[in-house]
């Protein structure tokens, strides 16, 4: 697990890429703090940067940037590829070789070698990996599947940069312009993020998970998606899913350093620590944070850890503390990102890295897989009258597309482009408070775009599979994937997240709603299908608990009215109208009217207008 940053230069450029790249992946000290080098090719003109945390083979040998044999290959890469060892061994039977290090790096460069730009489907794991071809002067780019690993790029006159972050890119592309359609999309709906492929800045964007990238003498040759999710035509079994689950927790233990456990008591994280527990002989060491020692989460967590005889650490909110931490991770991400469990996460990793602990493992994932959030039971309803109801879509089509909204544009729209008719609509609820009249219409609703750009490549009948593709995707990555990577390299912590392996990602799309959501009356029975796989894991009275979302017990409005409620006001009196997009005196109003008790939008929106105007202030 490490940061990452390289440049290719065009062939009139005539910058001096050393300081510049050595300056980029100074940035990046917190994810890889145990060993810092950088390389430039003069001839080439391309420049290569690693900050390494070492996880794997923890020699000088493993140092990065990577050289091959050849001397024709050299790689950067941040990430864990889980099956290294078996892909070894088969391109040693196809005679690669040999190897001369313990790590997944060299059998990444090895793989290319003998894949070429294929590589990324033989590669099972967590991964952003930049490759320098010097038999072509190109750089070839991939990110894993469901985007666990971040790449962020940006095109200058002098070529393209590319890293883990944003930050060490605008060393590149100082004068880099705001986004005002990414800022707007925050705000929409369920949005927290600047959904991939945008960011905040007009000349920086995001390569997309499960996407792969070439780049010729300082220019983007060639984008393009190498994965789609395969569905499986046989059954899903219970047995096929706990196998799944065990194998993917067992490949996350595979490392030369220690490995912890995040618990909150939940389900998800409980079954792993389970699984961890039984796979090693040594008590499994365990985090949990909370509102205090009252916190059902921790009281839940305790009570888990007690019974599988974990040592098992407790800690608890700090206003003061986890504001500055939440101002950090702004700056650190380089744009807004409005979730305040990745604050607690952070203060975990922290304590986690001073235990002198570099891997831990958590559930995230889960419930966007199996369906564990209460809205899921209302979207299984949705996705019954939509079925039943299709007689009425060609009545539906014929209404003007600005009074579709709710159900009728669901209806109304072919599968593939359900969700992102909806976030259309919300473009008028959202987008209207806040945003300046003449600003709307220029906006582009980057929401909607990576709705129908997620929803085409899994267009099945049932609404909610659509859906909550879309939301692993791109709608909750924030929840997800960022929140996997963000916090934990922040504290020089690798994050493993056995849920979103590859093998169960797709077992779980491939399993009916209706095993996930037996019963749309009856919320303990939420991601039954995974419940069912892990029942003998999981005390009963916490498998059928109400579910209750990381960090429950400390929400934004209890936060934004108590210990920041100072800061927000001071942040809401200074709002900024971001180059003309946003109305602050309507913000100014919204907060007021919000804090006497008239609580006229959701507190998440609230949190989003807090988040994005400190971020700006801070710029």
């Amino acid at each position: 697990m490490c940061g990452i940053a390289a440049f290719s230069a065009t062939s009139e450029s005539e910058l001096d890429l050393g300081p510049l790249i050595e300056s980029m992946i100074s940035l990046m000290h917190h994810r890889g703090p145990d060993f810092q080098n950088f390389s430039v090719d003069k001839e080439a003109k391309v420049g290569m940067a690693h900050a390494r945390l070492a996880i794997l083979d923890l020699s000088d040998k493993a140092n990065q940037p990577m050289i091959s044999q050849s001397k024709l290959l050299s790689i950067v890469f941040n990430g864990e590829i889980y099956n290294w060892q078996e892909l070894r061994k088969k391109l040693e039977m196809a005679g690669v070789g040999p190897f001369v290090t313990q790590s997944d790096t060299e059998v990444i460069l090895r793989a290319y070698e003998h894949y070429g730009t294929d590589l990324p489907i033989h590669l099972q794991g967590m991964f952003a990996f930049i490759i320098f071809d010097k038999r072509n002067n190109s750089l070839f780019c991939a990110r894993d599947r469901v985007g666990k690993k971040p790449l962020v790029y940006t095109e200058t006159d002098n070529g393209i940069a590319l890293a883990s972050e944003i930050p060490p890119l605008l060393l590149a592309s100082p004068k880099s312009m705001l986004n005002k359609s990414a800022l707007a999309t925050i705000l929409l709906h369920n949005m927290r993020h600047v959904p991939d492929p945008d960011t905040a800045f007009s000349a920086v964007s995001r390569l997309r998970a499960g996407h792969a990238m070439t780049i010729q003498k300082g220019r983007i040759e060639r984008i393009w998606s190498y994965w789609r999710p395969t569905i499986k035509t046989t059954p899903v079994s219970t047995q096929d899913l706990r196998g799944a689950i065990e194998a993917a927790v067992k490949r996350r233990m595979i490392a030369d350093v220690p490995i912890g456990a995040m618990l909150s008591g939940g389900v998800d994280s409980t079954a792993v620590v389970a699984l961890m527990a039984k796979f090693t002989e040594r008590p499994v060491q365990t985090y949990a944070l909370g509102m205090d020692a009252d916190d059902e989460d921790l009281r839940r967590a305790r009570s888990v850890a007690r019974q599988l005889g974990c040592e098992h650490k407790e800690y608890y909110f700090d206003a003061e503390r986890q504001f500055e931490i939440f101002r950090d991770i702004q700056k650190t991400y380089g744009e807004p990102i409005a979730l305040l469990p990745l604050v607690h996460s952070y203060e975990l990793c922290s304590a986690i890295r001073e235990d002198g602990i570099k891997v831990v493992l958590t559930g995230h994932g889960a419930d966007e897989l199996f369906y564990g959030y209460t809205g899921h039971a209302r979207t299984a309803l949705v996705t019954d009258a939509l079925r039943y109801l299709g007689f009425l879509r060609p009545l539906a089509r014929l209404l003007p597309r600005t009074l579709r909204s709710g159900p009728v544009a669901l209806l109304a729209e072919q599968p593939g482009r359900r969700k992102a008719a909806l976030y259309r609509g919300y473009e008028r609820r959202d987008w209207n408070q806040v945003i300046q009249p003449k600003a709307r219409k220029a906006l582009l609703n980057g929401a909607f775009r990576e709705c129908e750009y997620w929803g085409a490549m899994l267009a099945k009948p049932e609404y909610i599979d659509e859906s909550n593709f879309i939301a692993l995707m791109m709608e909750n990555s924030h929840s997800v994937t960022t929140a996997a990577d963000l916090p934990a390299m922040m504290a020089s912590v690798e994050m493993r997240a056995p849920f979103l392996d590859q093998e169960l990602v797709e077992m779980a799309l491939s399993i009916p709603y209706r095993q996930k959501v037996p019963n749309s009356r009856d919320l303990s029975r939420l991601k039954y299908a995974l419940k069912l796989a892990v029942e003998d894991l999981v005390p009963n009275h916490l498998l059928y608990a109400p579910k209750r979302g990381f960090g429950h017990g400390i929400q934004e409005k209890d936060v934004l009215l108590g210990p920041w409620r100072g800061i927000a006001n001071d942040v809401f009196a200074k709002s900024l109208d971001a180059e003309g997009l946003f109305d602050t005196k309507a913000i100014q109003k919204l907060w007021n009217r919000q804090i006497a008790g008239d609580e006229t939008v959701s507190w998440g929106f609230i949190a989003k207008l807090f988040t994005i105007q400190l971020w700006l202030q801070e710029q």
